[in-house]
């Protein structure tokens, strides 16, 4: 069914699969937080979840190119010379039918966890298949409202990070509203820069998403408002690993991320002047990447001491 047209290169692009790592930072920060405040981690359960979200981000990204190409109102540019279904000249069901493949296979490791674990796994995944599956599908696509950028930025690195924990410490502690607090203090870092990162890619689609009727936060901010938005959340993110400190939630040795925030502000310079998808706003996600990477490796390393 896939052999015509299904190569390497058609699945690396329509799946995205190089921004799949990122996912694998999200759980050793989970883990590290599951250790350092509950002494325990559950390594078959976290890995279950890793596999599992490792495939369902597979499935959302190619299930968003398939509905963006459907919902597309710009035939001529966006839908034939951006989209790859379009630029590649994919068969548009056959992507459809990958999609739904994908998210079918994510459910064989999720399923096994959900045995393991309970209802609240349960009630955790079924958020994030909601997001995932309706950020682009459905007549009201989550990417074509304001609400997009903050619904991604916590859906990411947030919730991929508290479902962690509790896969991490089922049957050993109880979900609690304390360590629900704690774990959004700990990740909020991480929210509000993917959000920025969620943003700058917004701004830099602008004008090709008003021409097919995605109104995202860029739209109403305008780039430059967009832009302000960005660097003050840069640096309220940036600094924030210093406040969790102050508040005893995280080990010292984090408080050296802190010195990441003038090389992304230097990193992203290029994108505060020109926000444009192709020449500066991958200087954007380099400059992130650091942090998001950095960051855990440094409470791990807390962790560890």
């Amino acid at each position: 069914m896939f052999k015509k047209w299904l190569t390497w290169p058609v699945f690396y692009e329509l799946t995205e699969i190089y921004t799949a790592p990122l996912n694998i930072m999200w759980f050793v920060l989970g883990s590290a937080i599951a250790q350092y405040h509950l002494g325990t981690v559950n390594w078959l359960n976290v890995t279950l979840c890793l596999v599992s979200v490792f495939i369902f981000d597979l499935a959302v990204n190619v299930s968003d190119n398939y509905y963006d190409y459907r919902h597309a109102r710009d035939r001529e540019g966006y839908a034939q010379k951006t989209n790859p279904i379009g630029r590649l000249q994919l068969p548009v069901a056959g992507v459809g039918r990958l999609a739904l493949g994908l998210y079918l296979i994510s459910l064989i490791p999720g399923i096994w966890l959900v045995m393991r674990t309970g209802w609240l796994v349960l009630v955790l995944g079924l958020v994030g298949y909601v997001i995932g599956i309706f950020y682009t599908a459905g007549p009201y696509p989550i990417n074509a409202t304001p609400l997009c950028e903050t619904v991604v930025a916590l859906a990411i690195a947030f919730l991929i990070e508290l479902a962690c924990v509790v896969v991490s410490t089922y049957g050993q502690h109880p979900l609690t509203w304390s360590i629900v607090g704690t774990t959004f203090l700990l990740c909020l870092p991480l929210t509000l820069i993917f959000f920025c990162l969620q943003l700058a890619n917004n701004t830099a689609d602008r004008d090709e998403d008003i021409l097919n009727h995605r109104y995202t936060l860029a739209y109403y901010l305008g780039k430059p408002g967009s832009v302000r938005l960005i660097q003050a959340f840069l640096v309220i993110g940036g600094i924030w690993p210093l406040v969790n400190v102050l508040l005893g939630l995280a080990p010292i040795v984090t408080i050296w991320v802190v010195l990441l925030l003038p090389i992304m502000w230097q990193g992203m310079r290029p994108f505060f002047e020109v926000q444009d998808k192709k020449k500066t706003f991958i200087t954007t996600v380099k400059s992130a990447s650091l942090f998001f990477i950095l960051y855990p490796v440094l409470f791990v390393l807390g962790t560890w001491l």
